[in-house]
């Protein structure tokens, strides 16, 4: 099926690589810095040329839209009998730790829905929308349509980004429920743009999301958290490398299929440190019950859920063990040193982004916060990625007490040097945002020699 896709895009109706162009073709202009595509397929005989550019020649077949990308998705829907008019979407807003809950929605969906042989082609296009194999984003979005509907799985959870928001006028009739779980990507109401009717899962913990729908939403509001008045909460949670809590349903809500689903506790396993995987958990169960899948096949994917994410994950290797949390607020430090207490560990070995690049109130509220826990967590070692280090050590002489602190320009210096240093039950802890997302592949590689 999908060389097909490639054989359609490549030598018939249509194409994006203008070198392919046969007379009578549909050129798809997505070169963001020359229009000399645009010249050499008006040369081949192309029939139309649709690109975002403007062309003052008139015998150039060209017709100008805002957004090429938004436009060829548009098209591919329609040349290929109109996939995405078949699929439901889970919109889920939650920066990092939405991603997680995507994941696992993935996972159960895929088990549900999708046959065993199918799952790692699968899995291997649930984390991002851009990938090499494909020139442009709705190509990779648009194969990553296909791919799910050709294992039967037929309800699709994303993530919100700018990437995935420019296809809105597209998606948004397809968009079934959505699951709001933190603040992060909060910057004004206008962003959420929910069908009426539709469930809404919220992490009712959250004021930041309370604030920002400001009740103005005609949805079916399923609330989650950890307090009493949410409909869906934890008990008995234990931490550990397997989080371990009771599931409590404790108001009747209805499935997609009308069914009604009663208040109930049910035990749950999910591999993985941190609160973060609670609520996520949460969201994700009470979104796979609103689909009408069996709580059994829900259970049996947690507990096997493997997490390649960097929401608290925890990998041990021969010497030491790597625990990586995706950090960007002081909430995420400090959840992920107080998850550190629940560990048996001998050392502690930290790698941060630099401070000094953040405002001064956030860098002097993460300097608070290490100094706080450093004697209590037993800090050996922290390595400060900057690329200035004598400038940041002579802008912050002693700002850290108590604890050994090295400067490197690159991660993979300051991962080569701290695992030197590691035996046997110590802890590598990688903590920051996006600067820090290749740590795990750098180690596989270190680890390898």
């Amino acid at each position: 099926m999908f060389g097909y896709l490639g054989h359609r895009l490549g030598n018939k109706g249509m194409t994006s690589d203008s070198i392919k162009i046969a007379p009578g073709m549909v050129y798809i202009d997505l070169d963001s810095k020359s229009r000399r595509g645009i010249y050499n397929a008006s040369k081949k005989g192309a029939s139309l040329i649709i690109s975002n550019k403007n062309v003052s020649d008139p015998s150039i077949p060209i017709v100008q839209v805002k957004d090429i990308e938004e436009t060829y998705l548009t098209l591919l829907n329609l040349l290929y009998e109109r996939p995405i008019d078949k699929v439901s979407i889970v919109g889920v807003y939650g920066g990092s730790k939405g991603q997680l809950v995507v994941r696992l929605l993935d996972e159960i969906f895929a088990n549900h829905f999708s046959k065993s042989s199918e799952r790692k082609e699968l899995k291997d296009f649930a984390y991002a929308l851009i990938s090499e194999k494909f020139n442009s984003i709705a190509e990779n979005f648009f194969y990553y349509v296909l791919l799910c509907l050709s294992n039967n799985m037929t309800t699709i959870p994303f993530s919100y980004s700018d990437e995935l928001n420019r296809f809105q006028s597209l998606l948004r009739p397809r968009y079934d429920c959505y699951i709001l779980i933190d603040e992060s990507p909060v910057k004004n109401k206008g962003m959420y743009c929910f069908t009426p009717g539709k469930p809404l899962f919220i992490n009712i913990d959250d004021l930041h999301i309370l604030k920002a729908i400001d009740g103005e939403i005609e949805n079916i509001v399923i609330t989650y958290g950890l307090n009493k008045k949410a409909a869906v909460t934890a008990t008995s949670i234990e931490y550990g490398e397997i989080t371990k809590f009771n599931y409590c349903l404790q108001r009747t809500f209805y499935s997609k299929s009308g069914s009604i689903i009663e208040p109930f506790e049910v035990p749950i396993s999910i591999k993985g440190l941190g609160i973060g995987k609670v609520y996520s958990a949460l969201s994700a169960i009470s979104c796979a019950l609103y689909y009408d899948i069996d709580m059994e096949c829900v259970k049996e994917t947690l507990y096997q859920f493997d997490d390649k994410g960097r929401d608290f994950s925890i990998i041990k290797y021969d010497n030491f063990i790597l625990i990586d949390s995706y950090c960007l607020t002081e909430r995420d430090y400090r959840e992920a040193f107080e998850m550190l207490q629940m560990l048996d560990y001998r050392s502690l070995y930290v790698i941060i982004p630099d401070f000094s690049s953040y405002r001064k109130e956030f860098n002097q509220l993460l300097v608070d916060l290490i100094n706080e826990w450093n004697l209590s967590l037993d800090i050996k070692e922290l390595y400060i990625l900057c690329g200035e280090k004598q400038e940041v050590q002579d802008k912050n002489p002693g700002i850290f007490k108590n604890v050994k602190v090295r400067y490197f320009d690159q991660l993979s210096k300051a991962i080569g040097c701290s695992i030197k240093y590691l035996s046997d039950k110590d802890i590598l802890l990688i903590l920051g945002g996006d600067e820090m997302n290749s740590s795990q592949s750098i180690i596989e590689l270190m680890s390898a020699k």
